[in-house]
């Protein structure tokens, strides 16, 4: 089970390692990630869309939402999310995921401690700790895209010679 520090210090290493990238980002944004149809925007604005993921866990966690309206795929959901910011500056897409960031660390520090002890199912529909389903919607979900921004932008970097 996931603690509240725990939490809060892995929104940290999202939001330090966004920062560390951020030059990189900028200057990259239309660079295809190495798997899929995104390019370093899609995902970063894939990111911004996911900001408040403690609100969204929280409306899981208590039933009242599946993640997205009934009958849409992830794809179609996520490409509306994506499609809504894409035209926006980047440094509006960053700020809104910065921001959301310290909103959900703020929410995990307010947290009781109960909610984090619940049970809930997984994606695969494993019971699992909803602590441990906190930190994966905070933390490893914008990790695993940052893995993704991080690979496509030092294979661009490669293929520059840098």
């Amino acid at each position: 089970m996931a603690t509240k520090e725990e939490i809060v210090a892995g929104i940290g290493e999202v939001r330090q390692r966004l920062r560390r990238l951020e030059p990189q980002i900028v200057a990259n944004l239309d660079k295809p990630l190495l798997t899929g149809t995104w390019t370093v925007r899609d995902a970063l604005c894939h990111i911004a869309a996911d900001t408040n993921a403690v609100a969204r866990w929280r409306s899981r966690l208590e039933g009242q939402s599946p993640g997205r309206p009934p009958g849409m795929s992830g794809e179609e959901h996520n490409q509306q999310q994506i499609d809504a910011r894409k035209a926006r500056p980047v440094e509006d897409v960053l700020r809104e995921i910065q921001e959301g960031l310290d909103e959900d660390a703020r929410a995990v520090e307010e947290m009781e401690e109960a909610l984090l002890r619940r049970q809930m199912q997984s994606f695969r529909g494993e019971t699992i700790a909803s602590s441990d389903m906190l930190r994966f919607y905070t933390a490893g979900h914008n990790q695993m895209h940052l893995d993704d921004i991080d690979a496509a932008i030092s294979m661009a970097a490669s293929s520059r010679g840098e």
